[in-house]
């Protein structure tokens, strides 16, 4: 599910940013679309860190 969001949240980003161009009123939406990737990107890391650890748990049980 997050990878879906992750690529719906991108796709916005991407036609934000062509709107920002011809008018900056949309620049609070695109700053907002930017910190939500921010976080999803973020929580990614830190389950691929999560699962590292517990890969080397395993290992050593």
């Amino acid at each position: 599910m997050e990878g879906i969001e992750l690529r719906s949240l991108q796709s916005a980003h991407r036609r934000l940013a062509v709107l920002v161009c011809h008018d900056p009123a949309y620049l609070p939406i695109f700053e907002r679309i930017e910190k939500e990737i921010a976080i999803l990107n973020e929580s990614g890391d830190v389950i691929s860190r999560a699962r590292a650890v517990a890969a080397l748990h395993k290992q050593v049980a």
